[in-house]
């Protein structure tokens, strides 16, 4: 039986008018061990956390995404209001180009203040948007150089450039692989998973955001990831599965 750690989708009643009926689904899914759920502001934070306090297979992580409102200090109330067990990191965070970046960029160095401060790592969301002259990874990179997420960081549906990879890397990051992934023309995808160490990838849906069949896009790109890296299944299951836990290490002490 192969089940996969989902390292981040949103299970919120923000995103899914039937979120009791796909929380049930999750649950029962043979295929699914845990998921990591994302919060986009305080209030599916909020709710994330309930989740993740009620159904054994959901953890949390709360942040103030890139584009949407809010402070970061809300978050330290709801870690110190709530149940904080299942919480394990802060996040989403990071640069989205669609927007100006000047809030955003405040917010991504409060939210890596905030992990350093309660042992969390930090999840980053780094858009590039063609036609404008902003790199979404080489600006998050910059940052976490001179604020140092000191429980480690992930960059989440990463896009892929390759020298941006090495730098990731060579910080100690982790790299999370999505639908984009299974796109025809991904060919610069492709050249990421071949090129990135087994023990530094993830997997992930997004969902429902960039996939409305979550059990099924995450078994294509697992096996898509088992035939680039040439390992059997087991034991890819395996790396990806011991990469979450090591970046998310709460899921080893529930």
């Amino acid at each position: 039986m192969f089940s996969l750690i989902e390292t981040h989708a949103h299970y919120n009643s923000e995103s899914l008018s039937d979120l009791k009926e796909k929380i049930i689904s999750a649950n029962k899914n043979d295929h699914l061990m845990n998921v990591v759920n994302i919060g986009l502001d305080y209030y599916t934070s909020k709710e994330v956390i309930n989740i993740a306090t009620m159904n054994k297979k959901f953890y949390a992580s709360i942040g103030i995404h890139p584009l949407y409102e809010g402070f970061v200090s809300s978050l330290l109330h709801l870690y110190n209001t709530f149940d904080n067990k299942k919480i394990v990191a802060i996040g989403e965070t990071g640069i989205d180009a669609n927007e100006s970046i000047d809030k955003q960029i405040d917010k991504m160095i409060a939210s890596i203040h905030l992990a350093n401060e309660l042992c969390l790592p930090v999840i980053i969301h780094a858009n590039t948007v063609k036609g404008i002259n902003i790199s979404a990874n080489k600006l998050c990179i910059s940052f976490i150089k001179r604020f140092k997420p000191q429980y480690g960081f992930l960059f989440h549906s990463f896009q892929p450039n390759i020298d941006d990879l090495h730098e990731i890397i060579k910080m100690g990051g982790y790299i999370s692989i999505g639908p984009m992934f299974l796109k025809k023309n991904a060919d610069k995808s492709l050249e990421v998973v071949r090129q990135i160490p087994l023990d530094r990838l993830l997997i992930e849906t997004d969902y429902p955001y960039l996939t409305d069949m979550p059990s099924a896009c995450r078994l294509d790109i697992f096996n898509r990831i088992c035939e680039l890296k040439r390992i059997n299944r087991y034991d890819c299951m395996q790396s990806l599965n011991d990469n979450a836990k090591r970046l998310f290490y709460k899921m080893n002490i529930n």
